[in-house]
């Protein structure tokens, strides 16, 4: 039996090696006081195993505790990490704030990016329609006033992009080589106003008689839908809105027009005034799809944007600069109508600055009629 204990004591000893090496030597002790005292009962038996078994869960408790405390070491050690990770995310978006900043500032324009070569002297030149002045030779630099149709300035070199280099008060700044010119412009006509504008019109000039036409197409903005509101009944097509410019006429009237558009038709574009400085565009775009209609059997006629006095949205020197451009600028395959000297002939009135009262819009819509 003494031999039974000791070994029983050696093997659990050894199973619990894993759990603690201090239960296996309390253990091992316990089975040799045992042996060396000859008690080989049952009871020393069961004291050695209840010996090892409270000595067992003594360290698994230490281990729960030990775990606890090593997850709770690793929860803070996580929330740290988090948060230094955080802290490090923000100090990365505030540097890349600020690099963003710095790369802006390094694409504003700087004048050493162009050459400016200086006149023998300086020359007087003139404005051809009202620009822009600028700090520096090209739309990139800041505005800093205008120049009005036919105003002269002092200009003093050129850019090697074409720009001239003006006084503007006392300082230098920069206009648009297509702006100025050499020679002073012609004075436009006098604008009727309600304070000049004669009360008689000249009724011999106007066309008093309204030609029926058919095949017409009218494109235009608010102007024309107040035509279409005066002048009657009538057979014409008419496709216009209120504050229309380029890009409607790109995005929706072109796709209008070529859906009713055929042989005999006569389509008339009256746009402009909302948006004079889209200039170009009108022209690329008038011209790119008048050869197609033209092609297709159409007449297409482009009316000059009619006279306007004071309003907050465009000067009749706009106008009239629009008006030459566009003239010049159209192809063949589009007919001018310059409606703009008619009225200034036979007289209009305004009733905003901008829009038309009755009579002239009735003298328009039947001279219009005339020219096709």
């Amino acid at each position: 039996m003494k031999k039974a204990v000791v070994m029983l004591t050696l093997v659990l000893s050894l199973a619990f090696t894993g759990c603690g090496r201090e239960a296996g030597e309390h253990a091992r002790k316990t089975a040799e006081a045992v042996e060396e005292n000859g008690q080989g009962t049952e009871e020393d038996k069961e004291g050695v195993i209840m010996s090892v078994h409270t000595e067992e869960r003594s360290m698994a408790k230490a281990g729960e505790k030990g775990k606890g405390t090593e997850e709770k070491g690793t929860a803070v050690k996580g929330k740290s990490t988090e948060e230094t990770a955080e802290k490090g995310k923000s100090t990365e978006e505030k540097g890349s704030a600020e690099k963003s900043k710095e790369d802006k500032k390094a694409e504003e324009p700087k004048l050493s990016d162009y050459t400016i070569t200086a006149f023998e002297g300086e020359k007087a030149m003139y404005a051809s329609g009202a620009v822009n002045v600028r700090k520096g030779p090209s739309t990139d630099f800041e505005r800093i006033g205008g120049l009005k149709s036919g105003q002269e300035v002092t200009a003093t070199g050129q850019a090697d992009n074409g720009w001239y280099e003006i006084f503007y008060g006392e300082e230098k700044a920069y206009v648009s080589g297509k702006y100025l010119q050499d020679e002073k412009p012609a004075e436009p006509a006098p604008v009727p106003t309600p304070e000049n504008q004669p009360q008689e019109i000249a009724a011999a000039q106007a066309v008093t008689e309204v030609k029926n036409v058919s095949g017409v197409i009218l494109v235009g903005d608010s102007r024309f839908v107040q035509m279409q509101a005066n002048v009657g009944e009538n057979s014409c097509t008419w496709i216009a809105e209120s504050g229309k410019g380029y890009n409607w006429f790109n995005e929706n009237a072109i796709a209008r027009i070529d859906g009713c558009v055929g042989k005999g038709s006569k389509i008339l574009i009256n746009l402009g005034v909302n948006d004079p400085g889209n200039l170009n565009n009108y022209l690329e775009l008038v011209n790119a799809k008048a050869a197609e209609w033209v092609g297709k059997g159409a007449k297409v006629y482009y009316a000059s944007v009619n006279p306007v006095w004071d309003n907050p949205y465009v000067t009749e020197e706009q106008v009239q600069y629009f008006n030459s451009q566009m003239q010049n600028g159209l192809s063949g395959d589009v007919q001018w109508i310059d409606s703009h000297s008619y009225l200034n002939t036979i007289g209009y009135k305004l009733v905003d600055g901008l829009h038309f009262n009755a009579e002239t819009y009735q003298n328009l819509y039947a001279y219009y009629m005339s020219c096709l």
